[in-house]
């Protein structure tokens, strides 16, 4: 074997890929739009680099993967511009898509379907080299439908994705912001961070200390349309019903038998809480050992850019899927 040259390594985090990887990327990426357009999603191309404060702005209280606008901006690959200005590489597409809508597209009449595919990059200082710093992806977003169908319509869109990557089995777990608001909303905002830190690490035995009650039961309510029936006799009555819980009732039946096949009611995800406003699920595939994509709904964001917009959106890693799909 012909010993490799250390010449000039990749920095951590990097990837170099060839041959059946590349083609199995293109292969997934050119499937995946093809779906999206033909639902109507429109692509868009937005810049590699934007302006680091675009993606600060978009995070807000928080982001996608639970953290606060600091730990946002820790996570930037960011570089000063000619003129002093501070630039980051391309963080998400959301941030992006939603610049776009309130600036070149704020004309176009709603509702908005866009589609993108493309790398996004991403530091992790805790665990540095141990995890990609690009990623390849592919999503969509629907900018101002904030019905039930819209929520419906992005489900069925992480569906047919999913089907897109010929994998044997896969599953979208589904949670709603509002089942678990009502009752976090009761505790104390240092009580607050205590208990969904331990509905994360789903410690049963600490939740009970410190929330007994509803916390401490609902979440650890997973499964398919039953899990919505237990949540709803548990954190609602036919005068004050839950309205996550409901919302998912509606989403669900609104599904046909076959979409349901794939679909798991999750009510003890807390990560993502401070960004989502409605519903929101992970992509799950056999042979990937984490989500291979993620959406949900973020009526929040589009305000912050000056446009307020109901929006729902999803997005998928394709580096994940290749690496787990034949």
């Amino acid at each position: 074997m012909k010993p490799r040259s250390s010449i000039a390594p990749i920095p951590p985090g990097a990837l170099d890929l060839a041959g059946d990887a590349v083609r199995r990327r293109r292969q997934l990426q050119s499937r995946m739009l093809e779906r999206l357009e033909a639902a109507a999603y429109q692509e868009i191309i937005p810049p590699t680099f934007e302006y680091a404060e675009v993606f600060v702005r978009a995070g807000g209280e928080g982001n996608e993967a639970g953290g606060t606008p600091s730990d946002l901006s820790d996570r930037l690959i960011r570089f000063l511009d000619l003129d002093g200005k501070l630039l980051a590489l391309r963080y998400d597409f959301t941030a992006s898509v939603a610049r776009l809508a309130a600036t070149k597209l704020a004309d176009h009449p709603t509702p908005l379907r866009l589609c993108y595919a493309g790398k996004v990059f991403r530091q992790d200082p805790g665990r540095e080299g141990r995890r990609p710093r690009e990623i390849l992806q592919v999503g969509g977003e629907l900018l101002g439908a904030d019905g039930v169908g819209a929520d419906v319509e992005i489900l069925r869109l992480a569906l047919g994705l999913a089907r897109c990557a010929d994998v044997t089995e896969f599953q979208v777990n589904v949670g709603h912001v509002g089942a678990l608001a009502q009752a976090l909303a009761t505790l104390a905002p240092q009580d607050r961070a205590v208990v969904r830190r331990l509905i994360d690490r789903k410690d049963a035995a600490g939740l009970a200390a410190a929330a007994p009650g509803v916390l401490a039961e609902l979440p650890f309510i997973i499964g398919r349309r039953e899990a919505l029936d237990r949540a709803a006799q548990l954190v609602g009555d036919v005068a004050h019903p839950n309205e996550g819980v409901t919302r998912l009732h509606a989403v669900d039946a609104a599904l046909t038998d076959d979409e349901r096949r794939h679909v798991v009611y999750d009510f003890g995800e807390v990560r993502g809480l401070d960004y989502y406003t409605g519903i929101h699920f992970e992509i799950f595939v056999t042979g990937a050992r984490t989500a291979v994509g993620a959406g949900g709904r973020y009526d929040d964001l589009m305000g912050r850019f000056g446009r307020p917009l109901p929006a729902v959106g999803l997005a998928l890693d394709l580096d994940a899927l290749a690496e787990a799909a034949p």
